[in-house]
């Protein structure tokens, strides 16, 4: 399966910024990070010892709903246990993460915003480490969805989503542990479990021993796992910026 593609700083006048595109939904993202920024003297943003975290997502062209203010507060409330708001010059300051549809699929009124949630969540870690700000860890997310026979699609269309009997966004730790867990729809713990074992492979790959004896992630029917998509990105980043120290002789 071909790979999401993702580009680093795109943006020029944004401490950092990324664009994130899933060509299995075809939903293309772009997000900008400000930080560490003076926010308004609001009563849920004094914090003494930490930085306030804000995401605010846009549908394209179209005015932001119920579901985007939901998918914000699900993005924050992440976010904000991964970010080191403590470190010098974060406290009392703010991280501001925005992220915008720019292509692709869109969500439309009253519909789940499930299958975009990955696409929106790796766009934001991209941003974030563009901009240098201190993470604990980084992740790598999927959504699957589980129609009435049992089957579990990777990154369904809207179409195979409103068709789907429930869906699961699940997003890991660099290190495999669960992060985010949120479904809908009707399933049972069996289900579940089937779908948390995909989404951690189609993550983190599958387990596989080298020759020397050392266990390793390995591709499989999924093609590479997001974390190496991640990672990839951010190498060929500092490859690009660090060219002409590397090459020089």
């Amino acid at each position: 399966m071909v790979g999401p593609t993702a580009t680093l700083t795109p943006l020029s006048r944004a401490d950092g910024s990324a664009s994130y595109r899933c060509p299995s939904t075809g939903s293309n993202i772009l997000g900008s990070v400000n930080a560490p920024v003076e926010l308004p003297a609001r009563r849920d943003a004094l914090r003494p010892e930490d930085a306030t975290v804000e995401v605010f997502v846009k549908p394209g062209t179209a005015p932001g709903g119920v579901g985007e203010r939901y998918i914000e507060n699900v993005i924050k409330n992440m976010l904000a246990k991964l970010i080191l708001g403590r470190e010098k010059g974060y406290a009392r300051r703010g991280v501001v993460i925005t992220l915008a549809t720019i292509g692709g699929e869109s969500v439309g009124r009253g519909d789940s915003y499930l299958t975009l949630l990955p696409a929106l969540i790796h766009t934001a870690l991209l941003a974030l480490l563009s901009a240098a700000v201190p993470l604990s860890m980084t992740f790598s997310a999927t959504v699957l969805a589980v129609n009435a026979s049992g089957e579990i699609t990777r990154e369904p269309s809207e179409k195979e989503a409103a068709a789907a009997t429930s869906l699961h966004a699940l997003a890991f730790s660099s290190k495999g542990h669960l992060l985010l867990n949120e479904s809908q729809g009707a399933f049972d713990f069996d289900t579940w479990e089937k779908v948390h074992a995909r989404a951690l492979a189609i993550c983190h790959g599958t387990l596989t021993r080298t020759s020397d004896g050392d266990v390793a992630m390995a591709e499989d029917v999924d093609g590479q796992p997001l974390e190496g998509t991640v990672r990839e990105t951010v190498e060929d980043k500092l490859h690009q910026d660090y060219a002409w120290k590397t090459d020089a002789p």
